[in-house]
């Protein structure tokens, strides 16, 4: 059976794989919140790719050294659990929306493409739009000079249709 030491160096090395992996890392507060209801977020953060994790503090904190990161450490006090995504701003969204919905969840801040984010810039990225919308709005876009194009082009054929059924219905 594994030490203790040995299982806090697997849990080090599981949360550096996971820190290396992501685009970005959110810090939250879940303190008060039923096992039902982290549940549920766990789930909910799956569908988008990222994992929610509690990790203690200390551990977070090496790890935090151990990557050279310090402007993180603030926030590692409490109860702490921290989501590691690759799209971030679909997870972002699922924990703003969270949050409102359970008092008792808090976002602390986070770490997005290597910089360090607060509370306030975390809940202005939620309101971006996700990579999905912004790849749907891409190709209304450049589908739209090609349907009025057609339009215009098919127009001429529709008078003549038009107008070579007036004339049928005169006779």
């Amino acid at each position: 059976m594994a030490t203790n030491k040995e299982k806090k160096q697997l849990v080090i090395d599981e949360t550096l794989a996971n820190f290396r992996e992501a685009s970005g890392i959110i810090i939250s507060d879940y303190q008060g919140l039923t096992v039902e209801k982290v549940s549920k977020l766990r789930r909910e953060l799956r569908k988008v790719g990222a994992k929610y994790k509690v990790v203690k503090n200390t551990l977070s904190k090496r790890v935090l050294k151990e990557l050279s990161i310090s402007s993180l450490d603030s926030y590692f006090t409490g109860v702490t659990g921290i989501v590691f995504c690759k799209e971030y701003v679909s997870a972002i969204k699922i924990l703003t929306k969270f949050a409102k919905e359970n008092e008792a969840f808090k976002i602390k801040g986070g770490y997005l493409d290597n910089k360090a984010f607060n509370v306030k810039e975390i809940t202005e990225i939620s309101k971006l739009s996700s990579k999905e919308e912004l790849i749907g709005k891409l190709v209304y876009l450049l589908n739209q000079p090609l349907t009025r194009l057609m339009n215009v082009l098919s127009s001429p054929s529709r008078e003549i249709v038009t107008v070579l059924s007036a004339i049928k219905d005169k006779k």
